[in-house]
């Protein structure tokens, strides 16, 4: 009976489709848990791209934009300002730097780098 059965299994038109069946199922088996680790590795990703977002308040801007800050913080520091690191994002420090300016040289007091400010600290846009 089992020499038959050995028999029977090793015939091609046998043993080839099992084979397959045994293939597909480790190729499926490999993409799933695949995926598993994808989605947790995602999901993780996720998690500190929201932390880091949620702790570091910073605004993309274009080369002009970032230029024009660059100026205004120098600008800023040259008057006894210290409004930061010179770098491209306008965070709540610089803002609060701006107010403290605007209000000293009598500007409406907005916290933003607007006409007025970067004309009163000498920078032309």
């Amino acid at each position: 009976m089992v020499d038959t059965l050995c028999a029977r299994i090793a015939r091609p038109i046998v043993f080839f489709p099992l084979l397959a069946i045994l293939a597909v199922l480790s190729v499926s088996g490999v993409i799933q848990a695949g995926l598993a680790l994808t989605e947790r590795r995602d999901a993780d990703l996720i998690r500190r791209v929201a932390y880091y977002q949620s702790h570091h308040q910073s605004v993309l801007v274009t080369r002009n934009e970032e230029r024009l800050l660059h100026q205004m913080r120098v600008a800023l520091r040259k008057r006894g300002y210290n409004a930061g690191p010179v770098d491209a994002a306008m965070d709540a420090r610089t803002a609060d730097v701006l107010r403290a300016f605007q209000q000293r040289e009598g500007l409406p007091v907005t916290g933003q780098a607007d006409g007025p400010t970067m004309m009163a600290l000498g920078v032309e846009p």
